[in-house]
């Protein structure tokens, strides 16, 4: 099988430039999307530090950034590691308990905000994909299985053994983060390497996917990317068989067997997350979104929104106002 070339389509889509307002909070340089879109360098504490790698505790990073309580995106990827605090983290309208043991993963694009108690804490890791790419070229970040975000959960839950595993790599990464020593990058990344590499052998697929071939598990992951890259333009499933170098029958056997969903189903998945992101975050009307997702019919997409939530995109629109 030839599918994995499909890595050769991938690009990094999320660079959307940030300008930085009077009040000393990021601003996005957008036009009708009214939701921050931030990177690394938005952050007052690397003025003087890397403009790719970001590591803080999450009490500090929580104080000195108030502006990141309310929804928004980042072009960059996180992990978050809760030690103590409580609450409640939503990405991508899904809403997840935040409790000591708990570890976040978000990718570049996706939407996200909180509510914790005030004795929050933990660590927080921003990195962009230059900066992991630059020392592993031949590697890919959706390896890491929680980077995944149409095919796994984005949180992991950590017992007593498992923190104390992951400190010592934590503490290093800090110390190489705060110190100003030779080949910097280099060791931050390595450290980085090492905390997701103990993640992974960590993390639990959902039971949808487990136990499936490391073929299968491959070809899922390259056929997530492709969807994220082109759901807007392209629906037809012999596009992403065809990308992927195997037949549309073959994608959809495997997408069925790991998913319980067709491939069609994976991809009306990604249009409808874009539809609600767009309902709740941006200044366009349902029509402007219905064109924006490639709809030439207004009335075909909202009976596609309407038969997915049971409800109207404005009614959609009104509950999460």
């Amino acid at each position: 099988m030839l599918y994995f070339y499909a890595r050769l389509y991938l690009t990094n889509k999320y660079s959307t430039r940030i300008v930085a307002n009077t009040a000393g909070k990021p601003e996005a340089n957008m036009q009708k999307e009214h939701l921050p879109i931030y990177q690394i360098q938005d952050f007052e504490a690397l003025s003087q530090k890397e403009r790719y790698f970001y590591f803080s505790s999450f009490a500090t990073h929580l104080e000195e950034h108030q502006f990141i309580r309310e929804p928004h995106k980042h072009d960059f990827y996180i992990i978050m590691i809760v030690t103590k605090g409580t609450g409640n983290h939503t990405i991508d309208f899904r809403e997840y308990e935040v409790k000591p043991g708990t570890v976040f993963f978000m990718t570049p694009g996706q939407v996200h905000s909180w509510d914790l108690s005030a004795d929050a804490d933990g660590y927080v890791i921003f990195f962009t994909h230059g900066f992991y790419s630059r020392q592993y070229p031949d590697r890919v970040l959706y390896d890491y299985p929680f980077f995944n975000a149409l095919l796994s959960t984005p949180v992991l839950r950590l017992s007593g053994d498992d923190e104390q595993l992951l400190r010592p790599v934590l503490l290093r990464l800090q110390q190489e983060y705060e110190d100003d020593k030779p080949m910097r990058g280099v060791m931050l990344s390595r450290y980085l390497d090492i905390l997701m590499i103990e993640l992974t052998r960590l993390f639990q697929p959902s039971e949808s996917i487990a136990g499936g071939t490391g073929r299968d598990q491959t070809l899922l992951q390259n056929l997530e990317r492709l969807i994220d890259l082109h759901y807007k333009a392209h629906r037809p499933v012999a596009f992403y068989a065809e990308h992927l170098y195997v037949t549309p029958k073959h994608l959809n056997e495997v997408c069925k067997k790991k998913l319980g969903k067709t491939t069609k189903e994976l991809i009306q998945q990604r249009l409808l997350l874009e539809a609600q992101r767009l309902l709740v975050h941006a200044d366009l009307t349902s029509s402007q979104i219905a064109a924006e997702l490639g709809y030439l019919d207004n009335a075909y997409f909202f009976r596609f929104f309407k038969k997915q939530l049971c409800c109207t995109p404005e009614q959609f629109r009104a509950m999460h106002q």
